[in-house]
């Protein structure tokens, strides 16, 4: 078998058989060759029939005219243009992505006379991309969320104050953070009084209270059964004093409304500031003495 048959049939096998869609086009961005895969992609009963023609007579004009500006760039510079990503607009519902690559075609002269490329619909593998990213991004927030109270729970409390301890550790000039911690009183007598799913009830109550009175920055936790925790970056003490405060009234001042009747609890609370001096130990273990002491002189309240 000789050199030119075997053009021929290579040349045969891509134009009937790629996948891929491949073309060639002269100066003036018409086509002279191109797959099967092609035609069909654009709708032209077969690849001949779009000999002689433009992307200008299958696709929308914006995506026609982008393809032609790319290819005039092409020839002009004789550098090729590779794993492009083409949006491909048909409707309002429908946008088709896909990767390209073109170049330059050269005669045997090595006369640039037109341009050549390859492309593949990635539209269902970026869709495939994203869907798993977005599964991914649901995986991590389950992990770090408490299905009850929808805050935070324990172990993103303790991921966050470990990032939030090196950040201001490290910094030069003044600035720290603060911590409260909170218990609710007398959950035990709660449970007793209202039952246990009651109980669920206030706790969500709780976290709906400190998501409303705390800013922006802050950021809330479940701890533990019916222990909760607000991280409040760039916060002195007093300042963190006074949502506690805040928080502890809220809780105290809304009904709860139950199975045939209205219910109350309340709260005490406890403020730290962090120190980078001291450990974060030494750090958790002060925001508990403090909650202890609001226990200690009559609960609902909050100490520093």
């Amino acid at each position: 078998m000789n050199e030119a048959d075997i053009s021929k049939i290579v040349l045969e096998t891509i134009g009937k058989y790629s996948q891929d869609t491949v073309y060639f086009k002269d100066k003036d961005s018409k086509f002279i060759w191109v797959t099967e895969s092609h035609a069909k992609q654009v709708g032209a009963k077969s690849s001949t029939e779009m000999v002689g023609k433009s992307d200008f007579d299958y696709f929308p004009k914006d995506f026609a005219q982008s393809a032609k500006d790319t290819e005039m760039t092409i020839m002009a510079s004789g550098q090729a243009l590779v794993n492009m990503t083409e949006e491909l607009v048909l409707d309002d519902d429908t946008i088709r992505y896909f990767m390209a690559s073109k170049y330059p075609l050269y005669d045997a002269d090595g006369k640039i006379i037109g341009t050549w490329g390859m492309s593949r619909d990635i539209t269902d593998h970026l869709k495939l991309e994203n869907d798993l990213q977005q599964s991914l991004v649901k995986l991590q927030r389950l992990a770090r969320v408490d299905d009850l109270s929808g805050l935070y729970n324990r172990r993103y409390f303790y991921e966050k104050l470990d990032k939030m301890s090196c950040f201001y550790s490290d910094r030069q000039e003044e600035g720290s953070f603060s911590l409260i911690v909170i218990d609710v009183d007398d959950m035990t007598l709660v449970n007793e009084q209202y039952g246990q799913q009651n109980g669920d009830m206030f706790l969500r109550t709780i976290a709906s209270i400190m998501l409303s009175n705390c800013r922006k920055p802050d950021t809330c936790f479940r701890t533990g059964g019916d222990e909760f925790a607000v991280i409040l970056p760039g916060c002195d003490k007093l300042a963190a004093l006074g949502i506690a405060k805040r928080i502890v009234e809220a809780v105290a001042g809304t009904p709860v409304r139950l199975d045939g009747c209205i219910g109350k609890i309340t709260i005490s609370a406890g403020v730290a500031a962090y120190d980078k001096n001291s450990n974060l130990e030494e750090f958790l273990s002060n925001a508990e003495r403090k909650l202890n002491k609001s226990k200690r002189n009559g609960k609902n309240q909050a100490s520093m």
